[in-house]
Parts: C-alpha cells; sequence; structure tokens
C-alpha cells in the first residue's frame, strides 16, 4: 500500500507539539505519534511582549530533538507553525531568525484568519460528522491562549467568523492582581468574559438562535479529562459545563494537575476556559457541545493533503471563504446583484487573458474577493467609496486569507476607483513587491465594473473572447449602454498598458 509521510510543528503559547502522521488513499490520515513539551511560552509574551534567550534556547532544543525523532520516521516532508505568543512579540524577527540558524527549520508565522482556518480544516479527521452538524444554525469556538474565535455556519455554510480578545492565558494575566481573592477572582473573570460575549452577540447573532456549538483545541480535551464520572464521548451540554464548574473554582491548580494528568499550565486554564463555554452557552442559547479534539496540527496535515491531491473529501473550503465575504459585503449593505454580476465578469476576463496576465489561482480568489466588496465603502460615505472600502477591509478578518492578502484585496478595492500611483511613488516594500499584481487584478475590477455601470445588468447574453492581443467582448442588449461605452472606454486604456492586450466592446442590438 502506498502512503506518505508528514509531521505538523506547532510553537503554541503553552506547548510546543510535534504530530506524526501517515497519509494514504485507502485510509486517508493516521497520527502515528504526538510528542508535547509544555512550557510557559504565552505567560511571558503577553506579559512583556517579548520572547527572552532562554526561551529561544528551549525551544531550539525541543525542536532538534523533534527532528531526531523525524529522522526515525523517516518522515522528510513537514510544516513548523508558530502562534500569536511569538506573532505579537515585538523581537519575532529575532526569535524566528534564530530558529533557522540552530535548528534549520523555517517557522510559517501565521495571521489569526490563517490559523483558525486551518483549525477548521483539521475538523475533517475528528470524530463527529461535522457537515451534517452545521446543517442547523452552529457555531465553532476555537479558544486560544491569546483569542477566541467564534466562526457561525447555517446550512453548511460559513457566514461569519469573529475574534474576541478573551484567550485563556490573556485573561489570566490581565486579571492577575485580583487572583489571590478567588471568589472575587472568579466574579471578575466572568464579567469580563460576560462583557465580550455580549458585544459579540448584539453585534452578530442578535436574534439568531444557535442550536449547536462545536469546540475545538486542547481545552475542550482537558475539560473532558476534569470530569471521567460524566463518561463524556462527542457531546457536552450546559448543566454538565455548570457542573463542571462548580467543581473546579474551588480547586488549586496543582491538584487538578495531579489527580487528573495535567500539567500545571493546563490546569491554570480550565477555569477560564469553562467560563467561557459557559458564557457562551448562555448568550447563544445552544443545545448541545459537540467535543473535537482537533488542533493546528490536525488541520495542517488536511491542508497537505488536500493541495497534493492525497486525499478527497466532500467539503468545500473555498466556497467557506466566498460565503463568508459576501456575509461581509451584507453587513455593509452592498448591491447584492450588481456585485455578483461584477464578480462573474471579472473572473471571465481573467480566465480569458491567462497567458497574458500570468497570475495565479490564488490571485482569482483576490479578485473575487475585490469583487464582492468593491463597493462596501458606499456605506460609510458616497464620495471616495475605494478609499473607505480600504478601511473597513483592513479592519475586517477574512477567513483564510494572510493579513498580507487582506491587504492586496484592500488595494484592489482602492484602486478601483483611484488612479493607480506611478512606480516612483512607491514608498513601500509591500507596494514594491505587489505593484505589478495589484495592478493587474485592479485593472480587471475596474473593466468589469465599468461593464455594470448602471448597476442594471443591461446584457442578455455576453461573449468574451481572446483574438490575439485584443479582448473582444460582445454584448447583447435592447437598452442603451452609451454609459457603459464611455466608462469602458476610459478603464480600457489602462487595462491595455498593465496587461498588454486591448479590450474592444462591441454591442449587438436585439430587437
Amino acid at each position: 500500500m502506498r502512503y506518505s509521510g508528514y509531521a505538523a510543528i506547532v510553537i503554541g503559547s503553552k506547548n510546543l507539539l510535534m504530530k506524526v502522521y501517515e497519509i494514504s488513499a485507502a485510509n486517508g490520515i493516521r497520527v502515528l505519534d504526538s510528542i508535547s513539551h509544555e512550557y510557559e511560552l504565552g505567560k511571558e509574551a503577553y506579559l512583556t511582549r517579548r520572547i527572552s534567550f532562554s526561551q529561544i534556547d528551549e525551544i531550539c532544543d525541543v525542536i532538534n530533538d523533534f527532528m531526531i525523532r523525524l529522522k526515525e520516521y523517516d518522515v522528510k516532508v513537514f510544516q513548523c507553525y508558530a502562534t500569536s505568543a511569538i506573532r505579537n512579540a515585538k523581537n519575532q524577527i529575532t526569535v524566528l531568525n534564530q530558529i533557522k540558524i540552530r535548528t534549520g527549520v523555517s517557522v510559517n508565522m501565521l495571521s489569526n484568519s490563517e490559523l483558525r482556518f486551518l483549525m477548521y480544516k483539521g475538523i475533517q479527521i475528528s470524530d463527529i460528522d461535522f457537515d451534517k452538524i452545521i446543517e442547523k444554525n452552529t457555531a465553532l469556538l476555537d479558544i486560544g491562549s491569546g483569542s477566541v474565535q467564534v466562526s457561525l455556519f447555517d446550512k453548511q455554510a460559513l457566514y461569519t467568523t469573529q475574534n474576541l480578545d478573551i484567550g485563556t492565558t490573556k485573561v489570566r494575566e490581565i486579571l492577575e492582581s485580583v487572583e489571590h481573592n478567588a471568589l472575587g477572582y472568579i466574579s471578575v473573570m466572568e464579567e469580563y468574559i460576560q462583557y465580550e460575549i455580549d458585544m459579540f452577540r448584539s453585534g452578530y447573532l442578535k436574534d439568531k438562535s444557535i442550536k449547536n456549538v462545536v469546540a475545538i483545541g486542547d481545552e475542550i480535551k482537558n475539560l473532558k479529562r476534569i470530569v471521567p464520572e460524566l463518561k463524556l464521548n462527542l457531546t457536552l451540554n450546559y448543566d454538565q459545563i455548570c457542573y463542571i464548574f462548580r467543581k473546579i473554582k474551588k480547586a488549586s491548580y496543582k491538584d487538578l494537575a495531579v489527580k487528573y494528568g495535567l500539567s500545571i499550565e493546563e490546569a491554570r486554564m480550565t477555569l477560564p476556559s469553562v467560563i467561557i463555554y459557559k458564557k457562551f452557552l448562555e448568550q447563544s442559547k445552544a443545545e448541545t457541545i459537540y467535543i473535537c479534539g482537533t488542533n493546528l496540527c490536525d488541520g495542517s496535515v488536511v491542508d497537505y493533503a488536500l493541495k497534493n491531491n492525497k486525499i478527497k473529501i466532500n467539503h468545500d473550503f473555498y466556497q467557506d471563504i466566498i460565503a463568508s465575504v459576501k456575509y461581509i459585503g451584507k453587513r455593509y449593505r452592498y448591491n447584492k446583484v450588481h456585485a455578483q454580476y461584477v464578480c462573474e465578469l471579472a473572473l471571465e476576463i481573467f480566465d480569458r487573458t491567462v497567458k497574458f496576465h500570468g497570475l495565479s489561482k490564488r490571485d482569482r480568489l483576490i479578485l473575487e474577493i475585490s469583487a464582492i466588496l468593491h463597493d462596501i465603502g458606499k456605506y460609510v460615505n458616497m464620495n471616495e467609496p475605494g478609499k473607505n472600502g480600504y478601511q473597513l477591509i483592513i479592519s475586517t478578518e477574512i477567513m483564510g486569507l494572510s493579513h498580507k492578502e487582506r491587504e492586496e484585496v484592500a488595494n484592489v478595492v482602492l484602486y478601483n476607483t483611484k488612479d493607480f500611483p506611478e512606480t516612483e511613488r512607491l514608498d513601500s516594500a509591500f507596494w514594491r513587491a505587489e505593484y505589478l499584481r495589484i495592478a493587474k487584478l485592479s485593472a480587471i475590477l475596474r473593466l468589469a465594473n465599468a461593464l455594470d455601470r448602471g448597476h442594471k445588468q443591461k446584457y442578455q447574453k455576453r461573449s468574451i473572447v481572446r483574438k490575439g492581443k485584443e479582448l473582444i467582448i460582445t454584448v447583447e442588449s435592447v437598452q442603451d449602454i452609451t454609459l457603459e461605452i464611455s466608462l469602458f472606454d476610459k478603464k480600457a486604456k489602462h487595462f491595455s498598458e498593465v496587461m498588454g492586450v486591448t479590450p474592444i466592446l462591441r454591442q449587438k442590438r436585439v430587437f
């Protein structure tokens, strides 16, 4: 039987984890080994926003040990990730450079949206039937050390994801000054967490009724270990959460660690995590929590296996991204019909000019997102929609996109209406690297938008055909398209300069 070996390493806030996998078409993904080294990286990082040299030494020593273990398994393909503790450190570049020099390992620094999207992919190798669960309104609750990610699904579609600043380590460090007063500490922690969840509910849940909660990450697994008497399997309800809360609120960290085989750091995180689950259930009125212990390593192996065609799954992650983007558009009252029409035109132009622009499949996704969101700036002000749209997009997390990709989308939207800068005006490393890509994507969006300038979708039929260095766009319409023609001619000049192909609009009148 043919199979592939793969490993994922995560430099987390509470531990350094490596999981080794076997991937085969017949048996899917199987865990061969899981090795964890416990430490308190997050505690120091969130307080000082720096990683000390002693902790860099510890990280490098553990990674070198992991490399020895990988040789024993003869695994040559692996990925190493850093999470929020290093991402938010002021000396992040130094830390990553030292790891590279001393271990030979390149670390992927994930944005929050990329990290959570990988965590979400990991559900595909869990024991729960996720696609069945999300047929009803479902919240995916990912409790991390630095923050909590809440992603909402309905009818199997992801429609929004939001990051709440109430991660377990962060909550404990913020409230450390009152920790000596056990009862007061719990009351303050509940109030702090309650406020954040209330804000989320008023902004995103409103009157929606959440039927299910899917809990992922290490925190839910640790809570399960504390109550063997409940014999929990795949689900947990509100009464059981309250039972766990009563059981641990007066227990010491050491007692929990010794009795249930947790590390001290894991034991410290049980109280804030159970309060988060408890408060979220109270606010959402959800009936059931599904226990899904998937982690970033699991998401990494699923991502690798899918990209390399080693497994097949039915779930369409691409459509999850698009569905969440459409929800952002809806939130800012976009013209849904116009946005969809421009999106279809832009993607068709992209596909017909592949040999000229040389852009990637990922760039096509950036264009699709930009087309959907190109008019959201009008929600703020009808004047300068590009500038306003830029600010909204930069400030809005998009599931599955890195910060850099979000910046690309924002710039494509900005230069849909604003004059594109000349090369001598480029004043940042971002622009020097991305100038041509953004120029090409914004040129395509401009042309597509000009074809529906009146927002009336005037064409009964259309065809887009490339002939030599001309892009012939033929439209059939009984309506007057003078407005579209005049704007098309203006946008066509910029398109020709950037793409090296000349767009020509032809009208076939229908009587």
